[in-house]
């Protein structure tokens, strides 16, 4: 695989995590994750993504995950790194806290490697706030 299709893959994977259709138990993945880091004062988790698994940071498992890393299969990758980062970011003006995830990708093949890094503002899971996604089982 060439180094700008690894940047490409590493940049997807980056966007499916700031997407708010990956779920943890029906809330926003992220959310769910900047609460865990707020309670537990615990900024940044790493993590490894296995192609064909369920993804899992924090012992979280990301709901329906397991259909992006099935198509990883077939790039025969070395390694999927992956590392989240909050931030604390003021206020909105409705109160909630304002959180950044910074979030970073690397993927390894024959020596060679794929980068890509984004962000997303972010506020820590509240239940009392929030509304479980319909779709959820």
């Amino acid at each position: 695989m060439k180094r700008r299709e690894m940047n490409a893959l590493a940049h997807s994977l980056c966007a499916f995590l700031c997407s708010r259709n990956n779920d943890i138990n029906g809330y926003w993945g992220i959310g769910v994750l900047c609460a865990f880091a707020k309670r537990e004062r615990k900024p940044k988790f790493s993590f490894k993504i296995y192609p064909g698994e369920l993804l899992r940071i924090y012992s979280c498992e990301i709901t329906n995950s397991n259909v992006v890393t099935d198509k990883l299969v077939k790039f025969d990758l070395d390694t999927i790194e992956g590392r989240l980062s909050f931030f604390e970011d003021g206020r909105y003006p409705h109160g909630a806290e304002k959180y950044t995830c910074g979030i970073a990708i690397a993927v390894t093949q024959e020596g060679r490697t794929g980068l890509s890094m984004s962000h997303v503002e972010c506020w820590p899971h509240d239940e009392s706030r929030e509304r479980r996604r319909a779709c959820f089982d």
